[in-house]
């Protein structure tokens, strides 16, 4: 039989295959339960575990310092010791932001244009000067639905 005979009826069939390891692995997903979990942007914290705020402002290219007064923490203690334990309910929902972008966009530099890009559900400010204004609750919300369907 000539080899383009062949071609149609082995892409068939691979189709057929690549269809049923798609429902096994479904299958496997369903009797395992959901996904184990795992650390998104371990880079941004510290030894201890903790979110480190000077790796936060790092990442989003903003100095440590407007970082800290933008989420309500004294510079000088931040400086000191950025991954304090009374640091992390306001560091919590950046990273959740920060997590949840690199999901979407994956390399840094899109995560910062997306940051530095004016949206329509904050006034057409932009998530930067909204988490640097105090209110990196808003930006969480906004990705936390957008991650669940609502789009950005």
């Amino acid at each position: 039989m000539p080899a383009t005979l062949e071609r149609p009826a082995t892409k068939t069939r691979l189709d057929a295959i690549q269809a049923q390891i798609g429902e096994l692995q479904r299958e496997l997903q369903a009797l395992r339960g959901a996904e184990p979990p795992r650390l998104i942007l371990p880079e941004l914290h510290a030894a201890n575990g903790r979110i480190d705020a000077a790796k936060v402002a790092d990442f989003m290219a903003v100095p440590l310092k407007r970082l800290s007064v933008g989420l309500g923490l004294n510079y000088k203690a931040v400086h000191r010791n950025p991954s304090s334990e009374s640091f992390q309910e306001a560091l919590k929902p950046v990273k959740r932001s920060l997590e949840i972008l690199q999901e979407f966009f994956g390399p840094r530099q899109e995560i910062r244009a997306w940051l530095n890009t004016p949206h329509p559900l904050l006034d057409n400010r932009t998530s930067l000067a909204t988490i640097l204004d105090g209110k990196a609750f808003a930006v969480a919300r906004i990705l936390g639905c957008a991650w669940s369907g609502g789009g950005l």
